[in-house]
């Protein structure tokens, strides 16, 4: 199911999308120096991205990953908070945030990206820094080093494929983003995604973004595979150094200091985009709020943020059923022998290909004839399955794998046929993550903006489409209204993120 399925809904639109990329208006489209101007400018940005991303996530990745403190759980769930935001959320936070202070362009666009990403390098860098034992760098100033010469001579090595591993995962990302470039960007802030957009929608230039799409898809994919090797480098321990207390008032002051920071720097957008739903331009409001059953302003009438808060939760309902299923089953493969293990690994590509590139190629193959699924309202929950597929991935194989297989034949001594032997040994964690990876699919496809710009319907938009136009469009109604539909996904985002946490304690407690 999960080989048909991906081949279906995966490789035939990436099919469609290289038939495209042959013609000669595409391959026109390939030398242009315009696509490489923009690719360049990209590549400047996202790497402005990741050097500020590191250098916030890296203090908290230390003091969050070592150091006992009161609050540490909590501060560590806060500094994941940015990364499962919807990214139109995001660049709204920041536009409520800085205001006028800071116009639209580079430096904006990098400090979201920075803010996004910050989970990253504090969740990769983290869990490795965590496994690294303090004793070496004692040892190494008991013997005369000063802790800078430590630090450079026995941490830096260890912690340096990680590093370099989640720097090439921020790179893609920011290279490949859309959200927050389309709304806080300017013209040189533009990003490939940006201009595969503008070309489908604006130009209808199909075989142009179809070149613009596989020069990302390039440069994505290279990133990614240079994290993987930095990733496969790095070596792992099986021991977790116990905590460390901080016992001097000024290194604790240090630690204490570092995690409030932290905590501030994510909470500030979200409280700035609280406060532009409820505040305007004669003081406290709730016009924002009633507003969202419908609007219209003027002569053209853009629709009810709550008619495409329904249509989003539709589209997340469907997307997370769909990818639970082809997720897990690609999970199960990898306790499979032979060639079966080969199948999650396929399913884990669609990582390494942004959103855009898979509405434009779900476009191109199911959205003309012969074969048009336009009307039908299937592409978009489609496309968001395909999304969240790998993260189900990540979330289901490692915990069937941390399985002891034994039970499986255990079972078999007892009489139990090969499926009933496997549902006795998998099933109890299976049921509890392949849940847990449907709400985490839902959480990604509520946020999700990429996708849903190509294929949504011009009367059933998303949420996040939904804010796009309404920011598209001048006055304080549209954007009050913006901003209570933000604080709106945000809350329902969260929301099953918790819920998703809360079934990774319990499947915590069933292994034990």
């Amino acid at each position: 199911m999960p080989a048909a399925f991906l081949a279906v809904f995966l490789a035939y639109p990436l099919m469609r999308l290289g038939q495209a990329v042959a013609g000669p208006a595409a391959l026109t489209g390939l030398v242009r120096p315009q696509s490489w101007q923009i690719a360049a400018l990209a590549s400047l940005q996202a790497l402005a991205s990741t050097a500020l991303a590191l250098a916030i996530g890296l203090p908290l990745a230390n003091v969050t990953s070592r150091y006992a403190f009161r609050g540490r759980a909590l501060a560590q769930a806060i500094v994941t908070v940015p990364f499962v935001l919807p990214t139109v959320v995001v660049a709204l936070a920041f536009r409520a945030l800085v205001g006028q202070a800071l116009p639209q362009g580079l430096a904006l666009v990098v400090l979201a990206h920075a803010y996004v990403n910050i989970a990253v390098v504090t969740r990769v860098v983290g869990a490795r820094w965590a496994e690294h034992d303090p004793s070496y760098e004692w040892v190494a100033q008991s013997l005369g080093a000063t802790r800078a010469q430590a630090f450079r001579t026995v941490t830096w090595p260890m912690l340096r494929p990680s590093i370099l591993s989640a720097a090439c995962v921020v790179f893609a990302f920011s290279f490949s983003s859309l959200g927050i470039a389309l709304l806080l960007g300017d013209s040189s802030t533009r990003t490939l995604e940006t201009q595969i957009l503008r070309q489908t929608s604006v130009l209808l230039d199909i075989p142009g973004a179809a070149a613009s799409a596989l020069l990302q898809l390039v440069v994505v994919s290279v990133a990614l595979l240079a994290g993987a090797w930095a990733s496969r480098r790095s070596t792992r321990s099986r021991t977790r150094p116990a905590l460390i207390v901080a016992r001097n008032s000024g290194a604790a002051w240090a630690v204490r200091c570092t995690a409030l920071v932290g905590t501030l720097i994510v909470a500030a957008p979200l409280a700035a985009i609280a406060l532009a739903s409820v505040r305007g331009p004669h003081g406290w409001t709730l016009d924002w709020w009633h507003a969202l059953g419908s609007i219209d302003a003027g002569t053209t009438r853009i629709g009810s943020p709550l008619d495409a808060l329904r249509m989003s939760v539709a589209y997340a309902v469907v997307a997370g059923l769909v990818a639970a299923i082809i997720g897990g089953l690609a999970a199960v493969a990898v306790v499979s022998q032979g060639r079966a293990r080969v199948i999650a690994v396929i399913a884990i590509l669609p990582l390494g290909i942004s959103a855009a590139t898979l509405g434009l190629g779900t476009l191109l193959a199911f959205g003309r004839p012969p074969i048009d699924l336009r009307s039908s309202g299937f592409l978009v929950p489609i496309a968001h399955s395909l999304v969240a597929v790998p993260l189900v991935v990540a979330v289901v194989a490692p915990a069937l794998m941390s399985r002891d297989r034994r039970l499986v034949a255990a079972a078999a001594t007892l009489g139990a046929g090969p499926t009933r032997a496997f549902i006795t040994a998998y099933g109890p964690i299976l049921r509890l993550v392949m849940l847990a990876s449907a709400g985490l699919a839902c959480a990604v496809s509520l946020g999700e903006f990429g996708a849903a710009a190509f294929l949504a319907r011009a009367g059933s938009p998303t949420m996040p489409v939904q804010i796009v136009r309404l920011l598209s469009r001048p006055g304080d109604l549209s954007y009050g209204a913006a901003a209570a539909s933000s604080v709106l996904l945000v809350t329902l985002t969260l929301a099953l993120v918790l819920v998703v946490d809360r079934m990774g304690r319990n499947r915590l407690s069933v292994q034990r």
